[in-house]
């Protein structure tokens, strides 16, 4: 009975309801400053523990969720990240499965990419998209230091040589964000 309400959804439809539900939820997560989006005087979570300590945790939970996330899903697709080039396909995969979707050509280019350095910059954003949806100020958007620590504390647990810097953002004026892969020595 549930089914024959979903079969008559479009598979491409039920991706972009549950991506951009999933991308709303984490942005509008309660804190202090984004809290007025859902109506709310104050945030939920931040001034219970204070900004510094929702920071603290931001970071671990977006870094273990890393972790866990990259780990997994190069073990299911048997990726390979002896390189900057596989690791940049396991990131790919990755942000594709998590909230943004099938990439296409005109979403984002790759600007550099050897075995020692990829440089790859996304021109559409579903989270940018949803700030601005929201109305939510640039200065207030949180996305670059939760991307930075997924992406980082991810591949670090694939490949302890394997390092992402989030080097340009769309918080800073630019048309894109910049991601740069590098193999680095240990």
């Amino acid at each position: 009975m549930a089914e024959e309400l979903l079969e008559k959804i479009p598979p491409e439809k039920c991706w972009e309801i549950t991506r951009d539900i999933l991308v709303k939820f984490i942005v509008l997560r309660g804190d202090k400053i984004i809290a007025p989006v859902l109506g709310l005087s104050e945030g939920i979570i931040a001034p219970v523990l204070g900004a510094e300590k929702w920071d603290e945790i931001n970071d671990k939970v977006y870094g273990e969720g890393g972790k866990q996330l990259y780990t997994w899903v190069k073990k299911t697709f048997n990726i390979p990240v002896e390189d900057a080039i596989g690791a940049f396909k396991l990131v790919y995969v990755v942000e594709s499965l998590l909230s943004a979707g099938p990439f296409t050509s005109e979403d984002y280019e790759i600007v550099e990419a050897t075995p020692e350095r990829v440089v790859f910059r996304w021109h559409n954003c579903c989270w940018w998209e949803a700030y601005e949806e929201f109305g939510v100020h640039s200065e207030h958007r949180a996305c670059d230091a939760a991307d930075q620590k997924h992406q980082e504390e991810g591949l670090k647990a694939v490949n302890p040589k394997a390092t992402y810097k989030l080097t340009k953002t769309r918080q800073e004026g630019y048309p894109y964000c910049e991601w740069i892969i590098e193999l680095k020595e240990e």
